[in-house]
């Protein structure tokens, strides 16, 4: 019989919880009026899901083995560009059976493939964007230089994307481009740090050093965690300008979060509420690729029907709806299918 391969819960938790954030942060109207450690909240998940995506990945993009390199592109692109040319599908269906004046367009569905972010189609596809963008520049980057010489660099190089930040200069640039643009391009040097750090983590073996001590930094992480984020304006200073994911609070507190999640002993919850997790984590790619078009129309049902929009009610509503249209499709035969939500 083959083995079970070993579930890393800590991944699976952070999964979980950044995904359902991610669905509150587009369709949860009162997020501005929470105390600070929420809002806070609502501007990591893309973070985590980088660290989390270029961790597990790390092995491939410093390894020699071309065949892994290339399905690991493959399997950013198929569900980009599937999810981009269905969501554009999609929304023009249901604007043609509701009688919408203001459709989707060709133009609309060009820059939805060339920058996955067009608001009226799919904008939370530019995170695969970036991602391709990002595992295609560190394999060129692996492959002609020594790693321990990149993983200096790369270090380097996300102090100087904070600097670059604070500057100012470079998002005033891109907040003269194209939305599409802006919304994707714009954020490589604001986003391309925790993909980095990611990287490094791996590298470093950094998550198994700190389970060598596993008891006294859970307990140690478990009181900055939360000093870090209820703390967080008068700790670290705010940046004037800003795209979406700009700042030192997102840059110290994303990995902090990441590492804390790791060594947190999740393994020892029992088996039921494991597998739960297990369950509803593995279909995170696929609400994250789906949630926005379905939102989009599940809010306006959801207007009609109970007079209010944007509640929390809905959000979950858009969660579930989402995950259970992935687990669905994850039950076709074929690793097409499993691609594309998993």
């Amino acid at each position: 019989m083959e083995k079970r391969r070993e579930i890393n819960y800590g991944i699976c938790m952070m999964r979980l919880i950044y995904g359902v954030l991610i669905v509150c942060f587009h369709f949860h109207a009162s997020w501005d009026y929470y105390p600070g450690p929420y809002i806070f909240l609502r501007e990591m998940p893309v973070a985590i899901f980088l660290l989390i995506a270029f961790y597990l990945g790390e092995p491939v993009l410093v390894g020699d083995n071309r065949e892994k390199k290339l399905a690991r592109m493959k399997r950013l692109f198929v569900p980009y560009l599937f999810w981009g040319v269905i969501s554009w599908i999609f929304n023009l269906v249901m604007e043609i059976i509701l009688n919408l004046e203001d459709r989707v367009t060709l133009s609309d569905l060009f820059w939805q493939v060339a920058t996955g972010c067009v608001e009226k189609v799919n904008p939370p596809m530019y995170f695969l964007w970036l991602a391709m963008l990002f595992t295609l520049f560190f394999i060129i980057l692996f492959k002609v230089m020594d790693m321990r010489v990149v993983a200096v660099l790369l270090m380097i190089a996300s102090f100087v994307c904070l600097w670059i930040e604070y500057d100012g200069r470079a998002t005033i640039f891109f907040r003269t481009l194209r939305y599409e643009i802006m919304y994707s391009a714009g954020r490589i040097y604001e986003l391309i740090p925790f993909a980095i750090f990611g990287i490094v983590i791996a590298m470093t073996h950094l998550v198994d050093q700190l389970k060598k001590h596993r008891a006294l930094w859970c307990i140690l992480l478990t009181i900055v965690v939360p000093i870090l984020l209820y703390f967080r304006d008068p700790l670290f200073p705010r940046t004037e300008q800003t795209l979406a994911f700009s700042g030192s609070a997102l840059f110290v507190v994303s990995p902090i979060i990441f590492l804390w999640m790791m060594i947190l002993p999740f393994e020892k919850l029992p088996k039921v509420v494991k597998r739960f997790i297990e369950t509803l984590s593995s279909y995170s790619m696929g609400v994250i690729s789906i949630h926005w078009p379905l939102g989009m129309f599940i809010n306006m049902a959801y207007k009609n029907l109970t007079g209010t929009e944007k509640t929390l009610t809905m959000c979950f509503i858009i969660y579930l709806v989402s995950w259970i249209i992935s687990f669905l499709i994850g039950l076709i035969p074929g690793k097409l299918s499993k691609m594309l939500v998993k």
